[in-house]
């Protein structure tokens, strides 16, 4: 049936519009909010009608907006996290929901623990239970209800990515200005820490697919050169160790944005080179089919999403 003009489109076609702009797929979308892809194409072809023009272009590389739904997308995925976060804080007020979260250490201390007086202000009836490990969550029935996780943490959980890192290397601003113009990446040592592999981070993986090499340089040698310059470079028993090393000067050291991104604002490290790569893997909000039904997860993980978009 067509939807009135003198009415605002239904609530679930502007949902299927955001899920379509954000997964990039008829097809993602409707896995993601549990719906047939035939329904979430009729939700569109009922908006573009209500609208008056084409939103997406179909095509190989999926579905892409067009110029007026790109203007569109920011504003209807404003209105709607807005409502959500309105219609589940009350939900929220109304009971005493509970929710038990497990994230990384890394994750916790470099950006969650600064965010989390925001979470308990808005939400002050929410009891959390939080685990801080590296041991793979229990998102079974009667475990934990989210976990925040690089990739995806098991077979037929849902994993929500909410953003995409960037892999750089760092160093304190007083070893920024006395790098030399050349070779500067042999002026510190190369810093590291025994979690490494959680973060998935690997300074030999970001010298050959990200580092560019002058055209007059011997390829090999330099790379026998920076084997060596990991093996002996001072290794720290944590990510927070290894970071707090950096900002004194003591070296390089190899990160993901998302674990920066106060550092970097207040100035405590600086990105001392230009290349930068994309993360093989990111952070994602992983659960069970089902969890976000209980208001304490729903509330925590629109949340989550809408402070992962605050710059």
């Amino acid at each position: 049936m067509p939807l009135d003009r003198t009415s605002l489109p239904p609530l679930a076609t502007l949902q299927a519009f955001c899920a379509i702009a954000r997964t990039g797929g008829f097809g993602k979308a409707a896995q993601e909010l549990h719906l047939t892809q035939t329904a979430i194409s009729h939700q569109i072809a009922q908006l573009e009608e209500w609208v008056g023009a084409r939103l997406f272009d179909r095509g190989r590389r999926g579905a892409v907006p067009t110029a007026l739904g790109q203007r569109l997308l920011p504003e209807i995925t404003r209105a709607l996290s807005g409502l959500e976060t309105a219609l589940w804080s009350a939900r929220s007020q109304a009971t005493s929901p509970s929710l038990s979260l497990s994230v990384t250490p890394e994750f916790f201390t470099q950006w969650l623990s600064a965010r989390l007086p925001e979470f308990y202000e808005a939400y002050p009836r929410v009891e959390m239970r939080m685990t801080v490990s590296y041991r793979v969550p229990d998102l079974s029935p009667g475990g934990t209800d989210l976990a925040i996780w690089l990739g995806t943490a098991g077979p037929e959980v849902m994993s929500e990515p909410f953003w995409r890192d960037e892999e750089f290397v760092v160093c304190s601003p007083e070893l920024a200005r006395r790098l030399p113009k050349r070779q500067a990446l042999r002026a510190a040592p190369l810093l590291s820490y025994s979690g490494a592999r959680h973060t998935a981070l690997d300074w030999l993986r970001w010298y050959e697919q990200g580092l560019a090499l002058p055209e007059d340089a011997d390829t090999a040698a330099f790379t026998r050169e920076m084997q060596r310059a990991i093996v002996d470079g001072p290794d720290y028993a944590a990510f927070p160790e290894m970071l707090e090393a950096c900002r004194q000067g003591a070296g390089f050291a190899l990160v993901r944005s998302s674990l920066v991104e106060d550092d970097l604002e207040r100035g405590t490290l600086v990105r001392c080179f230009v290349e930068s790569m994309p993360a093989a893997v990111n952070y994602a909000l992983n659960y069970r089919p089902g969890a976000l039904d209980a208001p304490a997860a729903r509330c925590f993980r629109d949340w989550l999403l809408a402070s992962a978009r605050t710059p």
